[in-house]
């Protein structure tokens, strides 16, 4: 047999080497696995295509790509995915074009060497990258509290991960084994927003002709004009460019939403701060407010001025307030920042650089790459307490000023 068994049972992991390095990282994989050394085998990647591509009881295989080039390497991963293995490739190339052919070639995940054996083996239950997906179960009726939603994200500071925690959200409202909603992410930063380029997508250009004319926003319009990332999920992401101003086109933006309300069941809007200063009329069309602010004295001052705005105007429009790790700053206890804001934090976004970086590698968002990391499910509590019937969302009382005169 291709590979060794214990009781006539595969191993659930195979690692296929071919230097010192490859081995090593193979057998701190498999330690922490609790599996033992006599599943490491040599020959690379190309070895196990050749050993395993037929059929095997092989699930997952850990293979170094070794000397082999990047089209011998997608071809050896493509073979070992026809014949039903999950494969996780080594190599010593560190940038964004090998991984990403090797994910669009089937492979589940791509790790430079050295490697870290936890990331590793987290990728063992992350979702594979090609290949056909399984049909999945119908879906069931969704609840009413979650049709037509337009949920609002900004950040309070620069840093603290709020489009990317908009990016996410849309992700899994969109997700065919999770809300499967049709979702609408709209990157409301027209001078520097980067949704479609963080998505490896080109700039959907309809955005500005929806923002200089919204009332000819239809389900026709938006077809012709919104990037399709799935089928649930569509994008509006676009940079003004040469003559274009920000300002000319932001006013659309408080016409624009409530169009796509109407055609889609969530719309996530990933909000620069300026926006809610310049364009107030934009709050209004929000149904929930996510605010994501940093552990520092910066952070939430500037919360609680957006906070004093909206209330003032907007005064039974629900907001979350989200604690983000991504960034320290003064490292302010989480009980002094929701006594400060006169609100609890809904959730905490921890720093999760390495799962944040492969998701950046892979323009894929981080619940969708590896929905068990811990900020994933830092975004399923945000998500499941945005989309909470408007009753239980906990009201916003007027702040008081205990850091900050």
């Amino acid at each position: 047999m291709p590979f060794d068994t214990q009781d006539g049972v595969a191993p659930a992991l195979q690692a296929y080497v071919c230097t010192d390095k490859g081995a090593a990282t193979a057998r701190a994989v498999l330690t922490e696995s609790g599996q033992v050394a006599k599943a490491i085998h040599g020959g690379g990647l190309s070895g196990a295509a050749r050993l395993l591509s037929g059929p095997s009881a092989m699930k997952c295989v850990l293979a170094e790509m070794g000397q082999i080039n990047l089209a011998m390497a997608c071809e050896c991963v493509e073979e070992l995915a026809r014949a039903g293995i999950d494969v996780i490739v080594l190599g010593t190339a560190d940038d964004l074009a090998t991984y990403r052919a090797l994910r669009q070639a089937g492979a589940r995940d791509y790790f430079c060497l050295p490697a870290d054996a936890s990331d590793i083996l987290a990728a063992t239950t992350a979702p594979a990258a090609a290949g056909p997906a399984p049909v999945p179960a119908p879906a069931a009726p969704a609840p009413e509290t979650l049709q037509g939603l337009t949920i609002g994200v900004i950040g309070c500071k620069g840093g603290t991960g709020a489009s990317l925690l908009a990016q996410n959200l849309a992700a899994l409202a969109a997700a065919p084994k999770g809300a499967n909603r049709s979702t609408a992410l709209v990157d409301a930063d027209l001078e520097f927003g980067t949704q479609a380029i963080d998505l490896d997508r080109d700039e959907t250009r309809g955005l500005f002709d929806a923002l200089r004319a919204p009332d000819r926003v239809d389900n026709t319009f938006i077809g012709a004009t919104m990037d399709q990332i799935s089928d649930t999920l569509s994008l509006y992401s676009g940079q003004v460019r040469g003559d274009q101003t920000a300002a000319a086109y932001e006013p659309g933006i408080a016409a624009l939403l409530p169009r796509l309300r109407a055609g889609f069941d969530t719309v996530i809007a990933d909000m620069p701060r300026g926006l809610v200063l310049r364009q107030p009329d934009v709050i209004g069309t929000l149904d929930r407010l996510v605010l994501v602010l940093p552990a520092g004295f910066a952070g939430v001052n500037a919360a609680s001025r957006l906070l004093g705005q909206i209330r003032a105007d907007h005064p039974d429009l629900p907001v979350l307030a989200v604690l983000s790790e991504i960034r320290k700053d003064a490292g302010l206890r989480p009980k002094d920042i929701a006594k400060t804001l006169d609100m609890p934090l809904t959730a905490t976004l921890p720093c999760c650089a390495p799962a944040l970086a492969r998701a950046h590698k892979a323009a894929k968002p981080l619940v969708t790459l590896q929905p068990r990391a811990p900020w994933a499910r830092a975004v399923r509590t945000v998500f499941e307490a945005a989309t909470k019937p408007a009753g239980a969302a906990s009201a916003l009382r007027k702040p008081r000023k205990r850091l900050f005169g």
